[in-house]
């Protein structure tokens, strides 16, 4: 699973590539959307080291809260037996005689 990371600056979320670079070898941002990368970067404005810890952090944080979700209640106990059956699609079997209707 990847993490999202959002924007600080559009605060849209995005995916940045695997290892936080790009194939060209350049760093990707954890802080900013590619977009608002290149736009900071023609500023001139460096990528905030505390803020890049912190988003990274949040990253990880909310990857595990999901993963805890996707697990749900069956991975709390995977060998726990259901304590009655398991209810069938099927009516109850009458016998041929019965009656269907009052009368």
């Amino acid at each position: 699973m990847r993490l999202v990371f959002v924007c600080q600056e559009c605060t849209i979320a995005y995916l940045p590539p695997d290892g936080l670079r790009y194939g060209d070898g350049t760093a990707a941002s954890s802080v900013w959307c590619s977009a608002c990368q290149a736009v900071m970067t023609e500023r001139g404005i460096e990528e905030p080291a505390e803020l890049a810890a912190v988003a990274v952090i949040m990253a990880v944080r909310a990857m595990r809260a999901a993963l805890a979700s996707r697990m749900g209640s069956a991975g709390t106990h995977p060998d726990r037996r259901p304590s009655r059956p398991a209810r069938t699609s099927r009516g109850r079997v009458r016998p041929a005689g019965a009656r269907t209707r009052l009368g």
